[in-house]
C-alpha cells in the first residue's frame, strides 16, 4: 500500500461514521450501547447473562447441526484475532459462540476485539498501516470496496470451492455486490434486510384510512400523507417522516421508481440534476413546503431528534427491516410494514447488509475460514437470533425467536428474493464526500432558501470533482 492510498483510507477513516448514519438506522443503535474490548467482565468457562442464559445457550448449541467444510482444522494451535463492533447484551451471546466453537475446534484459540461502531474503520486503518491486522474483520458494506481496492481483504473463493456444502443460493444474491470486485467475493454477509414502507395503523384507523399494501404507488403515498397530516406544535401528525436526502441509498429508494438515479452505475456522473430524478426531488419538496406533511428541520428540532414515527407522531416511514424487533417491543402503537411503493418504472429497495472480511494479512487463513463459515452459517445465525439474517433459511426462527409476526417475517424474504437490490446504493470510496457536499446544499432548498433546480444544479457542480476520487485504487 503506498502513501497515497493510506492517506485516502485515512480520510475514509476519519469520515466514515457520518456516512454510517446517513446510510442507515442500524449503527445508530448499536453506537447506543457501546464496549470497549475488556469493557465486560465475561466468565469464559460459562458465558452468560440475563438476556443470554449459559444453559440455553448450551441447549440450542446442541440441537443445531453445524456445517462442515473440507478446509483441515490446524495440526497444532493457533490464535485467530476476530474484530467486531457490537453492544455489550450481543458481546455475551458472541462469547457464548466462540465458546462453544472452540469445542467444536479445540486447536483454535479466538482472541476477540470489540469497537464502537464510530471508531472501528480509523482503528483498523491505522493497524492496516502498521501491518497488524486481525484475521477476521467486521465490514459495513459502505467500506469494503475501498478496502479491496487496496488489496487488505483476501478472497474467500477458494474457501467456498473447497465447502462442498456451502449453500450460496441461501444468500440474496442481489446484496452481495458491495463485496465483489472484478469477478471474485471479498466478504459474507453477517446480516442483510431490505428497506419497507412501514405505517402507524392506529393513525389509519383514526383517519378512516386503508393500510398501504402491495398495491400502492408513490403517488398514493403522497396524496395519503396529505391527507394523514393534522394539528400543529408538539401534538402535530405527519404524513411521512422523515424528507429524503441525498444519501447512499437516495437512489434506490426514491430515484430509481421515478427514471432517476443521484450518481450513474459506475459512479462516475452525476444524474440527481436530470428531469427524471429532479421530478422526484421536487414532488417531495413540494411535500414539505406546500403541504407541510413531512417534518422540517426547524420541527425536527423541536422534537428534540426525536423520530416522529418511532413516537407516534407520523403515519409512515420508509426504514430497514431491521426496524422490526425495535417496533415489535414497543406497545404504544399498532403497526405494519408493507412493500415500498412502486413508480412509473417499478419498484425498487435497497438489500443492505455488513460482513464479515478475511484479511490478506492473515497468517491463519484456514482458520479463520472455519469462524466465518460456521458464524455465517445458517446454524450460526439461528443460534445468535439476529432479526435481519443473511441466510435466508435462518428468517423464520429467527423472527419466532424475537417475536417478529410471521407474516412480517415472509414479506421480508419475499423482498429478498424479488427485487431487493445492491443497484444504486453508493459504495465507492468518494461516497462520504458526495453526501457531506449534497446533503448541506438539499437542506438549503427544504428550507426554502434556493429552488429545487438551483439545489441540484449545484450539487452536480461539485459533486462532480469529487468522483475523480473513486479512482483511487
Amino acid at each position: 500500500m503506498n502513501r497515497r492510498q493510506m492517506l485516502a483510507l485515512a480520510v475514509a477513516a476519519a469520515t466514515a461514521p457520518v456516512l454510517s448514519a446517513c446510510a442507515d438506522t442500524r449503527q445508530q443503535k448499536q453506537a447506543a450501547a457501546p464496549v470497549q474490548s475488556g469493557a465486560q467482565l465475561i466468565d469464559p468457562d460459562r458465558p452468560g447473562s440475563d438476556a443470554w442464559p449459559f444453559e440455553a445457550a448450551e441447549q440450542l448449541n446442541s440441537s443445531l447441526t453445524w456445517p462442515k467444510t473440507n478446509v483441515a482444522d490446524p495440526a497444532s494451535k493457533v490464535t485467530i484475532t476476530v474484530a467486531m463492533t457490537t453492544d455489550a447484551v450481543t458481546e455475551v451471546r458472541n462469547a457464548q459462540f466462540d465458546f462453544f466453537f472452540k469445542k467444536r475446534h479445540p486447536n483454535i484459540e479466538i482472541k476477540r476485539e470489540s469497537s464502537p461502531f464510530d471508531q472501528f474503520l480509523t482503528k483498523y486503518m491505522a493497524q492496516a498501516a502498521g501491518g497488524t491486522l486481525p484475521d477476521v474483520l467486521y465490514n459495513h458494506y459502505s467500506w469494503t470496496q475501498n478496502l479491496i481496492a487496496n488489496q487488505m481483504l483476501h478472497p474467500v473463493d477458494e474457501y467456498i470451492a473447497k465447502t462442498p456444502e456451502f449453500d450460496m443460493e441461501d444468500i440474496p444474491q442481489r446484496g452481495l455486490g458491495y463485496f465483489k470486485r472484478d469477478g471474485k467475493l471479498y466478504g459474507l454477509p453477517t446480516d442483510m434486510a431490505p428497506k419497507l414502507l412501514f405505517y402507524n395503523k392506529d393513525l389509519f384507523d383514526k383517519a378512516g384510512l386503508d393500510y398501504p399494501d402491495e398495491s400502492w404507488t408513490f403517488d398514493k403515498l403522497f396524496e395519503t400523507a396529505r391527507k394523514m397530516t393534522s394539528g400543529s406544535g408538539a401534538g402535530k401528525i405527519y404524513g411521512f417522516s422523515p424528507m429524503p436526502v441525498p444519501a447512499p441509498d437516495l437512489s434506490a429508494v426514491f430515484l430509481m421508481p421515478f427514471g432517476g438515479r443521484f450518481l450513474d452505475a459506475s459512479e462516475s456522473k452525476v444524474l440527481i440534476n436530470e428531469p427524471k430524478a429532479r421530478e422526484a426531488m421536487g414532488r417531495w419538496l413540494d411535500l414539505l413546503l406546500k403541504d407541510k406533511a413531512v417534518p422540517s428541520l426547524a420541527e425536527l428540532q423541536l422534537l428534540e431528534k426525536v423520530d416522529p414515527f418511532k413516537t407516534g407522531h407520523a403515519a409512515m416511514l420508509i426504514n430497514g427491516a431491521w426496524l422490526m424487533l425495535e417496533l415489535s417491543k414497543q406497545k404504544a402503537f399498532k403497526w405494519g410494514a408493507t412493500h415500498v411503493p412502486k413508480g412509473p418504472d417499478g419498484r425498487f429497495t435497497p438489500a443492505v447488509g455488513s460482513a464479515l472480511v478475511m484479511t490478506a494479512a492473515s497468517k491463519n487463513k484456514d482458520a479463520a475460514w472455519l469462524y466465518m463459515h460456521e458464524f455465517l452459517s445458517s446454524s450460526g445465525y439461528k443460534f445468535r437470533q439476529i432479526t435481519s439474517p443473511a441466510r435466508q433459511s435462518a428468517w423464520d426462527a429467527n423472527a419466532k425467536a424475537v417475536g417478529i409476526p410471521a407474516e412480517t417475517a415472509k414479506l421480508v424474504k419475499d423482498v429478498l428474493a424479488d427485487y431487493a437490490s445492491d443497484d444504486g446504493v453508493l459504495r465507492l470510496p468518494a461516497n462520504k464526500k458526495v453526501v457531506d457536499t449534497a446533503k448541506p446544499i438539499w437542506e438549503r432548498a427544504m428550507l426554502g432558501k434556493i429552488s429545487v433546480d438551483d439545489a441540484l444544479k449545484e450539487i452536480a457542480d461539485k459533486v462532480t470533482p469529487i468522483l475523480a476520487e473513486n479512482k483511487i485504487a
